[in-house]
């Protein structure tokens, strides 16, 4: 059993700093009598109420009484205010209970520096005496009141005169936020949890952390949410139903048409204004709409209704039976039905209410509607509707889905096996598809190329060449690591003809190219090629051979990484993986994390790469996705080497192949194996592992990897590797490239001013361990030629270094390792020169720190010494860098 945070049946606090502190800063004022906290039910005002009582009473030293009003309490007046007294004072009358309260309260006020914090949880229900008890003491001055209120409760008196006065600070609290949920989830469960369980679980929920908490607590009883490689992983959808318990008073008070709309969209999701009209008048549908159950929008010309909250579709579809479901989705079969069925979206929700009511449909509108859940990147439910369909017969189209959908989710066992059944009885149109798919999977699953190419030949020889058994076969080889072959296979097909309608050919054609073209060492070509491939996709009505637009959109992340155009490489990877969250294909979630790993190395960010890349891994092998888990692997034993440790994983990661076009052993495994045996003090074997690497890539033209490979050998200290670096990077395109060749000739004439340049270039870039290290190189060489002139630039040169290494975190490659002998400031040093830098007089530094005014010019006096400076202005120069 997994330890989590919900052992104690509670969600850790997190999320709501800015309230907590709008909170104290109100107690902290002298004016403010009350704070009232309002929110919907199952928001966190008690828990919030909790977590600020609990700082008053502890380092804020206050007087803290909890008071939860009941139904119950309600009926024997001043009951719920007892805590005001001691346990062993009692007062039978309310009059005395009364005068013993306001005496005790008084006592304390004339004794102690700080307030009585009266929390009251859910005011409303507190009886009028109590009520009017809160008013007197509040009127005394001896209180701090701070109060929940549910959204829609009437406010009792009492707080309505503070608020008149301006005495009283109202906190509406909001639904938690993806990012404030995030950070509760990762907080409760003591570990990074994947992005699409950090999703779903906000969005089932709607940011209610009551919600959130029966969700997590029911996904982790059965499994749903279990680690993998250590990361909180979804293993299977959200539960549909939560215990009704949760209900809130609004949808238990609901009876007759109003509860019947509602139920309806619960089971069938969003209706017509019309057929909700049919159950409620307009006035009744208003009232849904204030009560905030209710929404509605416009979806093209028509207008939409639908729950207003995620989780009451799961609370109401708890009770409801079977056949009253069944009931309520075949009316609606039969009004979608008698309007005609004309709207595009009305296949995929006819075949989707049919199969759940009935467990069948025709299966010609299961194929229609698993090929619009295709379009709208929905794998669960092409899933699913392709199963259905293969019910009825074979179905070639249905089995391409299906295998696809079951790939997606990492079922390659029985999804190559439906594949090759599907390609076995394919004829044209579908051959071609059928082939594709099943070779992808081949590749992309356990990663056979042998079957993957052999798939793609068959296919050739029963329908003849085309342009996308081409794309394909060279996105494989390019894959792979064979650019050479598949630059020649692709060739013959290119360029696709410019001003062409978007195609299928056109978009796999362009995706192939812009492989070749980054393999190739072409980036500024790969990502026009992407964007053109991503912009002719998402206009495609049939996506049955293409499949998801998105995948363009990592590699052309790949490729602005490789052009040294990291902002936008950045952004872009950002903004492809929001897309896929908001409709998960798990495959390419996986290589979204990769390629933003990639950027967070590149960067210098290791700490960020490490987590990227272990929840890629982590989704890569919850999908059955070898081949993208080994190069997330590899990314992840790479950017541990990085921070200086072998990581433990290196065991894992593939050896040497036999095959040396294994698309589980190319540059990114070689890279992680030699850096780890770096790591391990085993130079010279790691720098054999570079050079084979480098020698088989140039060989096979895949010339981005051979440079990268030189590249590490020359960031070793190999200054033999310059002019390979050199030769590789002048025909490579993007800023990336050139600051790899300037960093050779510098390297190559062991000039240090070149070599500050060029940490200049990696710095506008945003490379900052490769600025940091060139810098070193720098130093290295001023403090070898002697000098004191030298030896200044030498320790400006170190100083920099050190700013730029602490913005990376644990960087500890091997070009930093002399920094960590180098001259560095102490701790008080680089105190006082932190504010001497910012324009602090030698008098108000010592006044600061507690030193005498000599102190602190002995102290700056050694500082400009090491940082081989000579006044306060090239102090602040120098911090600024």
């Amino acid at each position: 059993m997994v330890d989590t945070g919900l052992g104690s049946g509670r969600l850790h606090f997190a999320g709501r700093d800015t309230e907590l502190a709008a909170l104290r800063r109100a107690l902290r004022r002298p004016d403010c009598k009350a704070v009232v906290i309002t929110g919907a039910h199952g928001v966190g005002k008690s828990r919030l109420a909790e977590e600020f009582s609990t700082g008053a009473g502890g380092r804020g030293g206050h007087r803290v009484v909890r008071v939860q009003a009941t139904h119950s309490a309600r009926a024997l007046p001043l009951s719920a205010l007892a805590p005001l007294l001691s346990s062993d004072v009692y007062a039978e009358e309310p009059a005395e209970f009364i005068r013993r309260v306001r005496r005790r309260m008084a006592a304390h006020r004339s004794s102690a520096t700080t307030r009585t914090v009266l929390v009251v949880d859910d005011i409303q229900l507190l009886d009028p005496t109590s009520l009017a008890l809160i008013a007197l003491l509040l009127a005394d001055s001896s209180l701090f009141l701070a109060v929940t209120l549910p959204d829609g409760a009437d406010w009792p008196d009492v707080l309505r005169s503070l608020w008149r006065e301006d005495a009283l600070r109202h906190i509406a609290l909001p639904t938690l936020g993806e990012e404030e949920s995030a950070r509760l989830l990762i907080a409760t469960m003591g570990g990074p949890v994947a992005a699409p369980a950090l999703r779903a679980l906000w969005e089932a929920s709607g940011g209610n952390a009551l919600c959130l908490r029966e969700l997590l607590r029911s996904a982790l009883a059965d499994g749903r949410l279990s680690p993998v490689h250590g990361v909180w992983c979804l293993t299977r959808p959200l539960a549909a139903v939560l215990p009704d318990a949760l209900l809130d008073v609004r949808l238990r008070e609901l009876t007759g048409p109003q509860r019947t709309l509602m139920e309806l969209l619960a089971v069938c999701g969003p209706i017509g204004l019309r057929d909700g009209l049919t159950y409620v008048d307009a006035d009744a549908l208003a009232g849904l709409e204030r009560q905030q159950l209710v929404e509605s929008h416009l979806d093209g010309r028509r207008e939409q209704l639908t729950l207003a909250h995620p989780m009451h579709a799961r609370l109401l579809r708890a009770g409801i039976t079977r056949l009253r479901a069944r009931t309520l989705l075949l009316d609606q079969v039969g009004r979608v039905r008698g309007h005609g069925a004309r709207r595009a979206g009305d296949p995929l929700a006819l075949a989707g209410w049919e199969l759940e009511a009935t467990g069948t449909a025709d299966p010609a509108l299961l194929v229609r509607a698993a090929a619009q859940a295709l379009h709208a990147d929905d794998v669960d439910t092409m899933c699913r509707l392709a199963r259905a369909a293969l019910v009825h017969g074979p179905n070639t189209r249905a089995g391409l889905m299906l295998g696809e959908a079951l790939g997606q989710r990492g079922e390659f066992g029985e999804g190559i096996a439906v594949l090759e059944d599907a390609f076995a009885a394919a004829r044209e149109p579908d051959l071609h598809t059928a082939a594709l798919t099943l070779a992808v999977h081949h590749f992309f699953g356990p990663g056979n190329m042998t079957r993957a190419l052999a798939v793609i030949d068959e296919a050739g020889r029963r329908g003849g060449p085309c342009a996308e058994m081409a794309a394909w076969e060279a996105t494989l080889l390019t894959s792979a690591g064979r650019t050479a072959r598949a630059r020649t296979v692709l060739d013959p097909w290119l360029p696709p003809s410019d001003g062409a309608e978007p195609s299928d050919s056109g978009v796999l054609l362009l995706q192939a190219r812009l492989r070749v073209e980054l393999s190739s060492g072409r980036p500024e070509d790969a990502v026009r090629s992407g964007r053109a491939a991503h912009a002719a996709h998402r206009v495609l009505a049939d996506r049955s051979a293409v499949f998801y637009p998105a995948r363009s959109l990592y590699l052309v992340a790949a490729a602005l990484l490789e052009a040294g155009r990291f902002d936008e490489a950045e952004r872009a990877a950002s903004e492809g993986l929001e897309g896929l969250l908001r409709s998960p294909v798990p495959a390419l979630v996986v290589w979204f994390g990769w390629v933003r790993g990639r950027i967070a190395l590149d960067r210098g960010r290791c700490a960020e790469a490490v987590a990227h890349f272990r929840e890629a891994r982590a989704q890569a092998h919850l999908c059955g996705h070898r081949f993208a888990e080994q190069r997330a692997l590899a990314g992840l034993v790479l950017a541990e080497a990085y921070a200086g440790r072998s990581a433990p994983e290196t065991a894992v990661l593939a050896s040497g192949s036999t095959d040396p076009h294994s698309p589980l052993a190319q540059a990114d495994t070689l890279r992680a194996q030699a850096w780890s045996l770096r790591c391990r003090g085993r130079r010279h074997e790691a720098e054999a592992v570079l050079r084979a690497g480098a020698e088989a890539a140039r060989a096979g033209e895949e010339f981005a990897a051979a440079l990268t490979l030189e590249h590490d050998l020359l960031r070793w200290g190999d200054r033999d590797a310059a002019p390979r670096v050199r030769e590789l990077a002048e025909d490579a395109q993007g800023p990336y490239a050139a600051a790899r060749a300037a960093h050779a000739r510098a390297v190559a004439d062991r000039d240090p001013d070149a070599l500050v340049a060029v940490a200049d270039a990696w710095t506008a870039m945003g490379a900052l361990l490769l600025a940091a290290e060139s810098l070193a190189e720098a130093a290295g060489l001023w403090h070898a030629s002697g000098g004191a002139a030298r030896e200044g630039a030498g320790r400006r040169a170190t100083a920099r270094a050190h700013s730029l290494r602490r913005q990376c975190g644990d960087a500890a490659t091997p070009a930093l390792a002399d920094l960590s002998t180098a001259v560095q400031l102490s701790p008080r040093e680089r105190e006082i020169a932190r504010l001497a830098a910012h324009g602090h007089t030698s008098r108000e530094i010592a006044d600061q720190c507690s030193l005498s005014v000599r102190t602190v010019d002995n102290a700056l006096g050694r500082v400009y010494r090491k940082l081989g400076i000579h006044d306060r202005g090239g102090l602040g120069r120098a911090w600024a860098l």
